[in-house]
């Protein structure tokens, strides 16, 4: 009985931790979340079966995925032609926009408010650098798929930190 109680346990540790990896749809730092769940499953079950070179590995893969997410969102926007003022103006925006929107649309409106807001900064910053409209909007378009770009590399890395968790709870137990 023992046993099964603790598969049960595993498996539903399992469940909750897949769970929020949709919180990265609303915005929020999902795979900052589940490495907290992962170090209170370490805490409570005596640092079995995770144990500190799992959590090690887990916060290199978030901390990864954070730097990828800033720079893959950047690059994007700087490679399709956007000046420092584009670039500049898609990370003030997105940060504006995440904030500005969060309570507009729950509980999606940080996250559109992020993409929506890279746009717009982007447009807004190059518009006023360049004086043409066609350059700022492609600027901005670039901002925006650089951002859509960023959170998902970040959300498949919160889906290899769940295969790593996975493994170490069921199979390498």
């Amino acid at each position: 009985m023992t046993e099964f109680l603790t598969i049960a346990a595993q498996v539903l540790f399992l469940a909750v931790s897949a769970a929020v990896l949709l919180l990265h749809g609303i915005g929020l730092p999902a795979n900052w979340i589940l490495l907290g769940l992962a170090g209170l499953h370490a805490l409570v079950t005596g640092m079995q079966p995770l144990g500190w070179w799992t959590l090690l590995s887990l916060v290199g893969l978030a901390t990864v995925a954070e730097v990828l997410e800033f720079f893959v969102g950047v690059g994007y926007t700087a490679k399709r032609g956007a000046t420092r003022w584009g670039v500049g103006g898609a990370f003030l925006g997105g940060i504006g926009g995440a904030f500005a929107c969060a309570s507009l649309v729950p509980p999606f409106g940080s996250l559109l408010g992020a993409f929506l807001g890279s746009f717009a900064g982007a447009v807004a910053l190059e518009f006023v650098a360049q004086q043409r409209m066609d350059v700022a909007l492609r600027s901005g378009r670039a901002a925006f798929f650089g951002k859509v770009l960023g959170a998902v590399i970040k959300t498949m890395f919160g889906f290899a930190m769940w295969g790593v968790l996975a493994y170490r709870v069921l199979v390498n137990r």
